[in-house]
C-alpha cells in the first residue's frame, strides 16, 4: 500500500472522478461498483462504493477501516454513451501497462469526457429515423406507418439537437417530444394518409422508450442490488408514463383544432401497397445499427452488435416456435449474454457492447406503452399486443437468460 498520503489521496480522486465518467456512459450501477472496486485494488488500497442513478457514494482506506476518505455526489441518470466506456476501458489498459502516469491519466480522462460524438450529426439524425422506420416496419406491414415513423423520427431529433444546449429542456422533452408527434401523426391521418396514429407515435418515440433501463432495474434488483434497481425501475416507469403522457394530449389536441387546419381526405387515392414477408431481417438490422449509432459505439465495433441482434432475434424466434414465448426470450437472452461474454474474453473489451445492441430488441420496453395505452384509451395498438403478466413474464426470462449466462461465462473484463 502506498505509504505518501498525497498519492494516496491523488490515486483516489482519480477514482472518483473514473466512476463519474463511467456513470456518464450509462454503464450499470453494479458493473461500475465492482471495476472501482477493482481499480481501488489495482492501486494498493481499499475502497467501498455506493453508487444508485442518483447518487454516487465511495470511502477508500489504507489500513485503519474507520479512517476514511469519503466522497458524496448528487448525479443525474445517464443515458448510454457506449463508445466513450470503450474508450474509458482503453485507458485503463494504458495504466495497468504502465504506459500512462496519473496525471497524464487524468487529463486523458478529462479529454475523452468532453470528446465530441464518433458520428456527425447528419449521421445521428439519420440513426434516429432508421430506428423509427425499422421498429415500424418490424411490426408493421404498412409502408405509410413506415415512413411517417421516419420522418417524425427525424422532425424530434432535430428538435432534441435544437434544446441540447438548454437545461431547463431536459427534464420536460419526453413529454414535449411525443405530443409533437401525437400533433403531426393525428394531423397526417386526418387529411387521408392511412396510418395508425398510436403505432406510429411509438415508433416515432421508440428510442426514448426505456425497455432497457427496465430490464437492467430488474437484474439488480434480482442480484439484491435494491437502492439502484429500484431507482431505475421508478425511472423508467415515470419515463414511459411521461411518453403516454405527452402522446395522448398531442392526440387530443389535434382532435380539437385539426378541423380548422387540415383540409379532410387529401390523400384518399393513396394505396402504397403492402410490405414484403422479407421485411423482418432488413428491420432488425436497422434496428440495431440505428442504436448502435445512437449509442455511440464506434463504426468498427457495430458488426459484433448486429451479430449479437441477429443471434437474438433468430435464437427467440426458434425458441418461440418450439417451446413458447417465454422460453424463446429465455433461450434469446441467455444466447446474446453467451456471445457477448465470449466476445469480451475474445476481446479484451466490455462485455457490454454487443449485449446492449443484441438484448434491446428483445426487451418488451414497447410492450408496456400498448398496455398502458388498452389500459387508459380502451384501444389496442396492434392486434396481439402483450397483457400486463406476459410483459412481466418476459422481463424475468430476460434477466433469468442474463443472470445464468453471467455464471456460465464470467467475464474477466467487469465492464
Amino acid at each position: 500500500m502506498s505509504s505518501d498520503p498525497d498519492d494516496y489521496r491523488r490515486k483516489a480522486r482519480f477514482i472518483v472522478k473514473l466512476g463519474i465518467a463511467l456513470h456518464e456512459c450509462g454503464a450499470t450501477s453494479q458493473r461500475v461498483e465492482s471495476h472501482l472496486e477493482n481499480v481501488t485494488r489495482l492501486f494498493g488500497f481499499h475502497g467501498s462504493f455506493l453508487i444508485s442513478p442518483t447518487t454516487f457514494t465511495c470511502a477508500f482506506w489504507q489500513e485503519d477501516e474507520l479512517d476514511q476518505f469519503i466522497h458524496i455526489q448528487r448525479i443525474r441518470p445517464a443515458d448510454n454513451n457506449l463508445g466513450l466506456l470503450l474508450e474509458i476501458d482503453r485507458l485503463m489498459g494504458r495504466i495497468t501497462r504502465e504506459e500512462l502516469d496519473l496525471d497524464e491519466a487524468v487529463l486523458e480522462l478529462r479529454r475523452l469526457r468532453e470528446a465530441s460524438s464518433n458520428y456527425s450529426t447528419l449521421i445521428n439524425g439519420l440513426s434516429w429515423a432508421l430506428i423509427g422506420g425499422s421498429f415500424a416496419a418490424l411490426l408493421s406491414s404498412n409502408p405509410s406507418d413506415v415512413i411517417v415513423s421516419a420522418l417524425l423520427s427525424t422532425l424530434l431529433f432535430i428538435f432534441a439537437l435544437k434544446r441540447s444546449g438548454h437545461a431547463r429542456w431536459g427534464p420536460v422533452l419526453t413529454l414535449v417530444a411525443p405530443f409533437i408527434s401525437g400533433l403531426l401523426a393525428s394531423f397526417i391521418a386526418r387529411s387521408g394518409i392511412p396510418i395508425n396514429v398510436p403505432f406510429v407515435i411509438l415508433s416515432s418515440v421508440v428510442i426514448f422508450v426505456p425497455g432497457l433501463a427496465l430490464t437492467v432495474a430488474m437484474t439488480e434488483i434480482s442480484s439484491r442490488d435494491l437502492i439502484s434497481g429500484t431507482s431505475r425501475l421508478v425511472d423508467a416507469v415515470m419515463l414511459l408514463l411521461k411518453l403516454f403522457f405527452g402522446s395522448i394530449s398531442g392526440m387530443a389536441v389535434a382532435s380539437f383544432i385539426a378541423p380548422h387546419f387540415i383540409a379532410p381526405q387529401l390523400f384518399t387515392d393513396l394505396d402504397l401497397g403492402e410490405l414484403s414477408s422479407m421485411k423482418t431481417w432488413p428491420a432488425v438490422l436497422g434496428l440495431s445499427l440505428g442504436l448502435g449509432i445512437a449509442f455511440n459505439i464506434p463504426a468498427q465495433r457495430l458488426g459484433s452488435g448486429l451479430v449479437a441482434a441477429v443471434l437474438a432475434f433468430l435464437v427467440a424466434g426458434l425458441g418461440e416456435s418450439q417451446f413458447g414465448m417465454f422460453a424463446g426470450m429465455f433461450l434469446g437472452s441467455l444466447a446474446v449474454g453467451l456471445y457477448a461474454n465470449l466476445h469480451s474474453r475474445l476481446t479484451r473489451s466490455p462485455s457490454s457492447i454487443p449485449m446492449m445492441q443484441g438484448i434491446v430488441l428483445l426487451v418488451p420496453g414497447s410492450k408496456i406503452y400498448m398496455i398502458l395505452n388498452e389500459w387508459v384509451a380502451g384501444t389496442s395498438i396492434l392486434p396481439g399486443a402483450a397483457s400486463g403478466h406476459q410483459a412481466l413474464m418476459i422481463f424475468l426470462c430476460l434477466v433469468s437468460g442474463l443472470m445464468i449466462a453471467n455464471a456460465l461465462v464470467p467475464v474477466r473484463n467487469s465492464l
